[in-house]
């Protein structure tokens, strides 16, 4: 029924929604005259059963009844149809005529039924077109024109008026009703445009993030490394096919393990573990590639954090390569470096020695000349046992078997044996060599003592070489609160600007005609600043073509009793 109703209320769709909506209103406009023609049948029909007799106005009703119930289909069909316009036109009309049988002429034409020519002069405007609200008002005023002709009294002016008041008042209504319907149009019409565009625009961003999603992934599964992605939490939330080679996990197992699952395994060793989760959780800043031993392989390990479009920190990603060849060539040359190193001390050592001797005069009489060879001697070969001495360090820093045993020890006694080392070569230069302690300097401080010794020594050895005229000057003082300062001044050459960003390389040296009189491969300032950083210090560099050199060493200040030994690095 609900429906059936529903569909007889609703018309058929048109362009212009203003008729669509008019022929609602007429349809509306039917069904409640239709009930109200029927409910009147009903009760004349009543009314002749009680009475016995039907009267003149009950046989009017039985007679108009039906006829006005013909003229509401006809009127119906004609809005279903064809025109909303001209259905409500007519529709109206016949309310004119019927009003004309409603009551006496007298009461008609200005008495108590006068009000109901009001209702089709309200009703035009709103079921036809503002502007018929007059049309109507005009034609109900001449329908009450004629009626009191034709019962001989006077118009009702002040009736002709008032209906013309209620169209002014009904056209403004209509026209306010009709103009706020258009502003809403227009409104919903650009929403829908906006949700269209809008629609077409989420369209193409997701086409487009698909798009890259399946290519960021492509490029992810075709990298050669392992890649992880970790969240703030910790747990793996991303992995690609070639971590699955590396670990032996599959990607099913990676995602979703927390950090300290993935590393609890038993082809990671215990110290290997502790720096890896200080990589990955961003605690220890300072790592990069770190070499690590998982299973058979050898892996070299970065993370860096992974930030959003407001550069917070959602995550970490590290990146696993397999470094197994690289640390197995290394390897075999460490190997080879520290054994030829060994088997090169001995005879080293012994010519060392007999040219000593040979100087000395132990085998006899020896002329100025022979002295001079036995010195060139002597000098060449300790040159050589430097060579030796700084590939065996290298090879132990990069073999990560260097230890720095932290005790004791007096910054005093680090100065006098620089000076005892170094003093007879700067005097055969004529150079004046200054050692200056701070009196505010710790007597006693904790650290490497033959490091340390190794660090001045290496510095003064080189800034004596390069000076040939003025002072070489050590100095150890405190640097703040918590660090001391070794610096090396000399009066040489110096050093160019652009060599200060390599000098500090392995197997760099600086050209020039000085430094090929002098020799060297290249590796004493490489290994002064990978013992430095591996005592937590650093080293720093300024120099002045024809003014000199100044290398600064800072390290941290530890007085109190800490001794121990730090682990091997594991760094590349």
């Amino acid at each position: 029924m609900k429906t059936t109703l529903q569909k007889f209320f609703t018309p058929p769709e048109a362009t212009d929604l203003d008729e669509t909506r008019r022929r609602k209103l007429l349809n509306i406009l039917l069904v409640s005259m239709s009930i109200l023609t029927v409910m009147g049948i009903i009760f004349a029909a009543i009314d002749v059963l009680s009475r016995g007799k039907p009267s003149q106005d009950l046989m009017l009703i039985f007679i108009s009844g039906p006829i006005l119930l013909l003229l509401i289909a006809g009127i119906s069909i004609l809005n279903r149809k064809y025109s909303g316009k001209i259905a409500g036109t007519i529709f109206l009309l016949v309310l004119l005529v019927l009003f004309y049988f409603t009551d006496s002429p007298a009461e008609l034409a200005g008495g108590r039924s006068f009000f109901v020519f009001i209702i089709p002069v309200t009703i035009a405007s709103l079921l036809i077109s503002p502007a018929m609200s007059f049309i109507f008002a005009f034609l109900g005023s001449l329908e009450i024109f004629f009626i009191t002709i034709s019962i001989g009294t006077s118009p009702n002016y002040a009736g002709f008026i008032g209906l013309f008041l209620v169209a002014i008042i009904s056209w403004l209504s209509a026209r306010g009703l009709e103009q706020a319907l258009h502003d809403l149009r227009v409104v919903n019409a650009e929403l829908d445009q906006r949700v269209v565009e809008r629609t077409k625009e989420l369209s193409a961003a997701l086409t487009r993030e698909t798009v890259e999603a399946g290519r960021r992934e492509a490029i992810l599964n075709s990298i050669a490394d392992g890649v992880i992605v970790f969240d703030r939490n910790g747990t793996a939330i991303l992995s690609n096919p070639s971590t699955t080679n590396l670990i032996h996990k599959s990607q099913s197992e990676i995602v979703g393990m927390g950090l300290n699952d993935l590393l609890d395994s038993e082809d990671v060793k215990p110290e290997d573990r502790g720096s890896l989760a200080a990589l990955l959780e961003k605690s220890a800043q300072d790592i990069s590639n770190l070499r690590v031993q998982w299973g058979r392989k050898t892996l070299s390990v970065n993370a860096a954090e992974v930030r959003d479009g407001t550069s917070q920190t959602i995550g970490t990603v590290a990146v696993f390569r397999d470094f197994t060849r690289e640390a197995e060539l290394e390897q075999m040359k460490n190997t080879f470096i520290a054994i030829v190193s060994h088997e090169l001390r001995t005879p080293l050592n012994a010519i060392l020695g007999y040219a000593e001797m040979l100087k000395e005069a132990v085998y006899g009489q020896v002329n100025e000349k022979q002295k001079n060879v036995s010195s060139r001697i002597m000098t060449n070969t300790q040159r050589l046992l430097e060579i030796v001495s700084d590939l065996l360090d290298q090879a132990q820093i990069e073999a990560g078997k260097l230890k720095i045993q932290m005790v004791a020890c007096k910054p005093a006694v680090l100065l006098d044996n620089v000076r005892g080392v170094m003093e007879k070569f700067a005097s055969d230069k004529n150079l004046n060599l200054i050692t200056e302690l701070d009196p505010s300097m710790p007597s006693m401080i904790i650290g490497d003592p033959q490091r340390l010794q190794q660090i001045i020594v290496n510095l003064t050895n080189n800034a004596v070489k390069f000076t040939d005229s003025g002072s070489v000057h050590v100095k150890v003082a405190p640097f703040g609160e918590k660090n001391w300062q070794i610096q090396i001044i000399d009066t040489g050459d110096g050093i160019p600007k652009d060599a200060l960003a390599y000098i500090f390389e392995s197997f760099r040296q600086v050209d020039g005609l000085s430094t090929r009189q002098h020799g060297g491969v290249g590796l004493g300032l490489s290994i002064v600043k990978q013992l430095v950083e591996r005592m937590n210090g650093k080293i720093t560099t300024e120099s002045e073509i024809g003014k000199g050199s100044t290398f600064t060493v800072t390290l941290p200040l530890i007085t109190q009793d800490v001794s121990s030994t730090v682990p091997p690095s594991r760094q590349e």
